[in-house]
């Protein structure tokens, strides 16, 4: 184990992204301080930004190592659990400081970046030569419902809340009756989202896992374990999580500083960093005519962020003192639901073309377009 994981650590540093660890292990140590002039705190942001890049790659690198041993769906579930660990230990630290609006703003981001954009880009990868690609009939299914339900999970509490007649928050210090409703609506919520495992992995394993003899032949040479593969994944990731704290803390002051529009910041230009891992490996299937991988890397990874981490950061606020919301903005929740509309048309026959890819990348283009120019309108 011990020696299968230091040869993986040599052949992932032998590639040549590996001379972008400089800025990972820069922005590890970053000091920021909030009176730090606009450019300095423009040049951290840089470097962070580029030190996610070598951390990403081999995100990708081991996902693929792994999809090819366990097969798409579970390999790319697996990519969807660490890269969301970024964006949970991210919304925990932020919840933590009372930040509610960016939480919940952020894990909306997330899912529009995810769905819109990199699901565009791999989608229009994959079928660039082709009339149409053909996607898995069944977890493409699960993933369209799962995504369409659990942004139905937000929007009832959100309507409620609205009709409260009472200025929006995104959370606050007591625990009032929509903090307690919030609560038992995210504990319902994580139970039907474990639920869906038993479903995937227990009683319909046949619909959703490939069949032993279906499996993809690994290629010669040096195989790694999975043990190794999973061990240098959790180290990535946690060096992830040290990387993006540091990106946040630094767009959070630079936000504050330059007066740049919060909505726009939230659900655009965080995620772009936080969602680099799962757009890689998104990409990468893509390009390699696993599309099932790239769907599972985007969908499932929005999924779980609806339906999971941000019900999660719910309940583990209570013992805080931090009561968050389980409900958005309502321009927010119109942007998340033009994005889950999209997915699921787009999904419905179990087939993507490139101009179905143009078709999300441009509905990104104009939500991003009008949250960056109207967001602060009235």
């Amino acid at each position: 184990m011990v020696a299968a994981f230091t040869g993986l650590g040599r052949e992932l540093l032998g590639s040549r992204w590996s001379l972008l660890l400089i800025f990972t292990i820069t922005a590890l140590f970053a000091h920021l301080d909030e009176g730090m002039p606009i450019g300095q705190l423009i040049g951290w942001f840089v470097v962070c930004g580029l030190g996610l890049v070598p951390l990403a790659r081999m995100v990708a690198e081991m996902v693929e190592a792994l999809a090819e041993k366990l097969g798409d769906r579970i390999g790319g579930l697996i990519s969807v659990v660490l890269g969301n660990l970024v964006e949970l230990v991210v919304s925990f630290t932020a919840l933590a400081s009372g930040l509610y609006h960016l939480v919940v703003i952020s894990v909306a981001g997330a899912v529009i970046t995810n769905c819109l954009l990199i699901l565009g880009v791999s989608t229009c990868l994959a079928a660039r030569r082709k009339p149409a690609i053909d996607i898995h009939p069944y977890s493409t299914g699960l993933q369209s419902q799962q995504l369409l339900i659990s942004t139905i999970f937000l929007a009832v509490p959100t309507v409620f809340y609205l009709l409260l007649n009472e200025t929006f928050t995104d959370g606050g210090n007591s625990f009032d009756n929509f903090a307690l409703y919030s609560l038992i609506v995210a504990v319902l919520v994580v139970a039907f989202y474990l639920l869906s495992f038993v479903y995937q992995l227990g009683t319909a394993r046949s619909l959703y896992v490939r069949k032993e003899s279906e499996e993809v032949l690994e290629p010669a040479g040096e195989q790694r374990p999975i043990s190794a593969i999973v061990a240098m994944l959790l180290v990535v990731s946690l060096l992830l999580v040290g990387v993006s704290e540091h990106l946040v803390d630094s767009l959070q002051m630079l936000v504050d500083g330059a007066h740049l529009n919060p909505l726009f910041v939230g659900l655009f230009l965080l995620p772009l960093f936080g969602s680099f891992s799962e757009g890689l490996v998104s990409v990468k299937a893509a390009t390699s005519n696993r599309m099932d991988l790239a769907m599972t890397s985007t969908v499932e990874s929005s999924v779980q962020l609806l339906l999971f981490v941000l019900p999660l950061l719910v309940i583990c606020g209570v013992p805080m003192g931090r009561y968050l919301h389980l409900a958005i903005p309502a321009d927010a929740l119109f942007c998340l639901g033009a994005t889950v509309l999209a997915v699921h048309w787009i999904t419905e026959n179990r087939k993507l073309s490139w101009y179905e890819g143009s078709l999300l990348l441009t509905l990104y283009a104009v939500v991003a377009m009008g949250a960056l120019l109207l967001g602060n309108a009235g």
